[in-house]
């Protein structure tokens, strides 16, 4: 049975801001915060914003 979907914690969506400014892929990402590739593409559709 699969675990449900968990929002990000900030610190994780800090590591996830820098690594994307790094130019790393979602892949690299998810594997860094032990999460699932679809989790961190969601991440980045619904709560990316610019400063």
């Amino acid at each position: 049975m699969r675990q449900p979907y968990r929002k990000l914690n900030l610190d994780e969506r800090r590591i996830l801001a820098q690594m994307l400014q790094a130019k790393a892929t979602k892949t690299q990402i998810a594997k860094t915060l032990r999460r699932d590739r679809s989790t961190i593409h969601r991440e980045i559709k619904r709560n990316w914003w610019h400063d």
